[in-house]
């Protein structure tokens, strides 16, 4: 039977929030580790003529504050209290379609994924609590990192608040992809998690981003391409979405979307009861529980 991986990007699929990054170009400049001089001098203290220094990257803060204009400007970010869209689930290469919907307020969200053949996926996020649901798993609360991800994945534009969700922002490369020039910002956070977002060094909107998703079955590489950018309110939005896993690619497009509409806040609280066991993930075993599953022995 079919298994498709199970494909939750959480709200970076809206793209509001841009959210390895696209294919890099062989042709990318090389860079040095400890940044690069404007010119190389003899020791005579005369510039050397046949040395010709690789022009500096810019600071990460300065595109990722360009990006958030591009997108709308802090200001049209702020004015979104909630929204809702709609759109469809591509599987390239296997006939296989679906139908995505999120709902997001405040932080909190719900998404679902209705995919014929393979079931129903559902995540969301209320408060502290974050879980997700799909047919192979179950339904199970999120702890640790992979609640984390979840959680910089809820950001309405991760470029303007990435402070809230990471630690440090560093550019770590210029290139060239189809003729046009590529920013790519790696975040890191304290536990380890990295993203690497890339931006048009033009226009300043963000094409990509990449990462390892954390799952159950241990990490998925995932890159996002965000394309078919459209204006909504004063935000641009991303219409499409091609999202490479690798041994799977998916293509998600916005069919609807709704900014600040009412929205009813029980749907992103996890599900309880509705005849299904809730699956919660176990607690570390004591310091003095016996290995393997054998019997304590005699005191």
């Amino acid at each position: 039977m079919y298994r498709r991986p199970w494909v939750w990007i959480g709200p970076v699929l809206w793209a509001l929030a841009g959210s390895p990054s696209c294919t890099k170009s062989d042709s990318a400049p090389a860079k040095d580790e400890g940044g690069s001089k404007a010119s190389l001098e003899a020791d005579d203290g005369t510039p050397a003529a046949a040395a010709e220094a690789t022009p500096a990257l810019p600071e990460a803060q300065g595109v990722l504050d360009r990006a958030t204009e591009a997108m709308g400007g802090k200001a049209a970010i702020a004015r979104v209290q909630s929204f809702h869209y709609r759109g469809t689930i591509d599987m390239v290469g296997h006939n296989i379609h679906g139908d995505l919907e999120i709902w997001w307020e405040a932080g909190d969200f719900y998404m679902e994924q209705k995919v014929p053949g393979i079931g129903t996926m559902r995540a969301g996020k209320r408060g502290d609590e974050i879980w997700a649901e799909d047919p192979i798993h179950g339904r199970r609360r999120l702890f640790g990192v992979e609640a984390e991800q979840h959680a910089w994945a809820s950001s309405v534009l991760l470029a303007a608040e990435w402070k809230r969700y990471f630690e440090r922002a560093q550019t770590v490369a210029e290139r060239t992809v189809d003729g046009k020039r590529i920013y790519d910002v790696r975040l890191e956070s304290g536990s380890g998690l990295e993203v690497v977002m890339s931006f048009d060094a033009e226009s300043g909107l963000q094409v990509g981003q990449g990462f390892e998703q954390v799952t159950p079955m241990g990490k998925q590489p995932f890159e996002v391409r965000f394309e078919d950018y459209r204006d909504v309110d004063g935000i641009k939005l991303a219409y499409r979405q091609v999202i490479d896993a690798k041994i799977q690619q998916v293509v998600q497009e916005i069919t609807e979307v709704e900014i600040n509409p009412a929205i009813d806040e029980s749907r992103f609280a996890m599900p309880r009861g509705e005849g299904v066991d809730v699956v919660v993930a176990p607690d570390a075993p004591p310091e003095d529980a016996p290995e393997n599953g054998a019997e304590p022995g005699p005191s």
